[in-house]
C-alpha cells in the first residue's frame, strides 16, 4: 500500500503589535498534530542584525525567514511565522521567496494567511502588559502600525482575518485550525 505524502503547512500570522500573534501562535504549536513544528519570529530575526531599523535590513529579515522556512519544509515541518507585515509588499516578497528557488525542489505545502485585529483600546492594554517579554512599544508608534496593519488587512490573496479581541484564544486557534484542512 503507497504511503500518502504529508502536505506541510506554513501558517502565517500577521496584524499589529498587541493583537496576539505570539501568543496565539505558541498555542497553536501545542494544537498541530505534527511533530516537526518550527516557529519564526520575524522580530527576533531583525534583533540579529545589531543596524538601526532601514529598508535593507527590514528585506533581510524577510529574506532570512523564507530560507529558514524553506529548509524546516524540506525536512517536513510545519512552519508558523509571525510578524506585523504592515506592507503587504513585504509579505509578498516573503511568500515568493520562499515558493521559489533557484536551488532546489521543495515538497509538496501550502501557505496560509491569518490577519489578527482588535480594536486600538485593546490592543493599546494589551501592549502595555507583553507576554512575549518584549518592551512596550511607545503609543505613538503602536497607533501608527496598527492603523498601517488595518489598512492593508486583506490585501493578500486569501489572506483569513480573525478579530482577537471578539472571541477567546481557544476560539482563535480554532477558528485557524478549522481553516487549514
Amino acid at each position: 500500500m503507497k504511503k500518502s505524502s504529508k502536505t506541510n503547512r506554513v501558517i502565517i500570522l500577521k496584524g499589529s503589535p498587541g493583537v496576539g500573534k505570539s501568543f496565539t501562535a505558541r498555542k497553536l504549536v501545542s494544537q498541530l498534530k505534527s511533530k516537526k513544528i518550527a516557529l519564526i519570529s520575524i522580530d527576533e530575526l531583525l534583533h540579529i542584525d545589531q543596524r538601526n531599523l532601514c529598508e535593507d535590513k527590514l528585506k533581510l529579515a524577510k529574506y532570512n525567514a523564507a530560507i529558514l522556512t524553506r529548509s524546516f519544509l524540506s525536512d517536513k515541518f510545519d512552519i508558523i511565522i509571525e510578524y506585523t507585515f504592515d506592507i503587504p509588499q513585504h509579505l509578498e516578497f516573503l511568500i515568493d521567496k520562499i515558493k521559489h528557488s533557484h536551488v532546489d525542489i521543495l515538497p509538496k505545502s501550502d501557505i496560509h494567511i491569518f490577519h489578527l485585529t482588535a480594536k486600538f483600546t485593546e490592543v493599546k492594554k494589551r501592549n502595555k502588559t507583553r507576554r512575549d517579554g518584549t518592551d512596550p512599544l511607545p503609543d505613538i508608534i503602536l497607533e501608527k502600525l496598527y492603523k498601517s496593519c488595518e489598512k492593508t488587512a486583506g490585501k493578500v490573496k486569501d489572506e483569513i482575518i480573525i478579530e482577537s479581541d471578539k472571541i477567546s484564544l481557544k476560539q482563535v486557534v480554532d477558528q485557524i485550525m478549522g481553516n487549514l484542512k
